[in-house]
């Protein structure tokens, strides 16, 4: 048998009838029987016992007239609903595009490119609300990508200087990722996600008025930042560099400030409370009106910092804290247990860089 033929057949009549057409048919079947039979026994249920009305015709077609206005109205109701629905679609493909061409875009090697792709990944945050988690995610790992030491350690924090290359401002050296930072840093907040930015290189960031509520930033080195008015409100800041950054009313409420690096700081105003500065370095900090109630100052060196108009009621310190020449401790109200801060153990292993083993290439034990 020549395929040819078959090929110029017609196609069987299975094919031509569907779901959508049955239905329909179906649906205008039902539509005509019920007005051609239902109008005489709705008349009939209505008048009962009494006598029949002399246009007996004219009252069945009036009752006919009103069943299909009402089918016509339904009608309508489901064609405006397919219309939406359809609508709804048609956005919702076009968003998908465009999701997956501004992701295109942040790979482009020119610098224009990505810039337009971060800022339409911002736009469609805003629009869509589902995409919102996923487009922080994505942003993260872009600034991730581009600016982590995955060898940073805890011992980074306290080694002075920084990195060739970074004398001048992010804006300038690195357009992009201050972009993908800004973007992050004005994101409506998402209840429980947590930006993984650790072990980041970002001296001389403009990070002034971000929200970074609960980002985890361990390790990072943000020296002589701009970090005003930022809300950085239970941060993971363990091991961070902040030498020399401005946090004048920066929120740090609850932060975990462990080991971290503030020499020279301007803090006026900042809050503090409830934070975790256990083996802090704040020498010759500014924290004039600093509100640091509650703040762990275990081990804490703050030597030539200026305290002065700082809320210091009921801080956490012991004999190794270092304090500022002339302050006295003693006016400081001793801590109650029941109102300490709720702060988590932690050590230095889970953050530890798995090493990677010199002959096989595989990866060893965390060290």
């Amino acid at each position: 048998m020549r395929t040819d033929k078959i090929a110029r057949g017609r196609a069987p009549w299975r094919y031509w009838i569907s779901a959508p057409f049955v239905f329909t048919a179906l649906l205008g079947l039902i539509t005509l029987a019920c007005a051609l039979f239902l109008p005489r026994y709705v008349l009939a249920w209505d008048l009962g016992t009494a006598k029949p009305p002399d246009d007996y015709a004219a009252a069945v077609n009036g009752i006919r007239t009103a069943l299909l206005q009402g089918v016509g109205g339904l009608v309508l109701l489901i064609g405006a609903y397919l219309t939406w629905r359809q609508l709804q679609l048609s956005r919702h493909g076009q968003a998908t595009e465009s999701f997956a061409a501004a992701i295109t875009h942040l790979g482009d090697p020119n610098l224009d490119v990505r810039l337009g792709g971060i800022y339409a990944l911002e736009r469609i945050s805003r629009s869509s609300s589902a995409d919102r988690r996923s487009i922080s995610e994505i942003l993260s790992s872009f600034v991730g990508n581009r600016t982590r030491d995955p060898q940073r350690g805890a011992g980074h924090a306290r080694q002075a200087g920084t990195p060739p290359g970074s004398e001048v401002n992010l804006s300038l050296r690195a357009p992009d990722i201050h972009a993908a930072l800004t973007v992050l840093g004005r994101r409506a907040p998402i209840r429980g996600q947590v930006l993984l930015l650790d072990r980041l290189v970002l001296p001389k960031a403009n990070l002034a008025s971000v929200r970074l509520r609960d980002a985890d930033l361990h390790f990072s080195d943000l020296t002589e930042a701009s970090l005003i008015g930022a809300d950085l409100t239970r941060a993971d800041l363990t091991g961070v560099r902040l030498a020399e950054t401005n946090l004048i009313d920066a929120v740090l409420y609850q932060a975990d400030l462990r080991d971290a690096v503030l020499t020279g700081v301007i803090a006026e105003g900042v809050d503090l409370r409830g934070t975790d500065l256990t083996r802090a370095d704040l020498r010759n900090a500014n924290l004039r009106g600093a509100r640091m109630d509650y703040a762990d100052l275990r081990e804490a060196t703050l030597a030539g910092a200026d305290l002065t108009g700082a809320s210091l009621k009921r801080v956490v310190f012991d004999e190794k804290t270092e304090w500022p020449e002339g302050f006295d401790a003693s006016r400081i109200k001793p801590t109650r247990r029941r109102n300490l801060p709720p702060i988590s153990p932690r050590t230095y292993d889970e953050f530890a860089v798995p090493k990677v083993a010199a002959k096989n290439g595989q990866p060893s034990d965390s060290a």
